[in-house]
Parts: C-alpha cells; sequence; structure tokens
C-alpha cells in the first residue's frame, strides 16, 4: 500500500488573525526532500502562498507514525511563522490545491 503524505488543510492558528494550511506537493526521493505548498490566511482569506522544501531527518524508518505527522506539523509552523520560501522551487502553485 503506498504511503500518503500528511495534508494539512484545518487552519492552523498563527497568532490571532492568522492561520495557515499546508498540501503536500512533491517527494523528491533521490534528495530525500518533500515539498509542501503553505497558505496563510487572515479574516477567512488567503494572504500569501508558497512553497516549503523539508529534509525529515526527525522522520526515521517509518513515516505513518503519529512521530513523523506531528514532526512535519511543527517544521510546517515554523516556515508558516516565518512567512517566506526556502528554495526556489515554486511547483505549479495552482489555486485551490
Amino acid at each position: 500500500m503506498p504511503y500518503t503524505f500528511p495534508k494539512f488543510d484545518t487552519p492552523i492558528p498563527l497568532d490571532a488573525q492568522r492561520t495557515w494550511t499546508a498540501a503536500f506537493d512533491s517527494y523528491d526521493q533521490r534528495n530525500e526532500n518533500l515539498y509542501y505548498l503553505i497558505s496563510i490566511h487572515e479574516a477567512g482569506r488567503e494572504i500569501n502562498r508558497f512553497m516549503v522544501q523539508l529534509f525529515p531527518s526527525w522522520a526515521g524508518e517509518d513515516w505513518a507514525k503519529p512521530a513523523f505527522t506531528e514532526g512535519l506539523r511543527a517544521e510546517l509552523q515554523k516556515y508558516a511563522a516565518a512567512g517566506n520560501t526556502n528554495t526556489t522551487y515554486t511547483g505549479p502553485l495552482v489555486p485551490g490545491r
């Protein structure tokens, strides 16, 4: 059974006004990098969208464990709070992803 990377489509608070969501974009198996598209929302409206590249060093061998998802959420939270990308890869950035 193929692994399905987690998505974070329920808004997660950044502060009193802003939330974030993240959608899985792709996995670069050769370099073991994950790419997620983060969306920042304010007052129910998207105000920023950017791609992040993550190397899942915390993951270990079994990505199906809850610890992987929690580590991934924590890493995405850091980038969402900073509000900017760490990669030149933009992905398709398709609205509504």
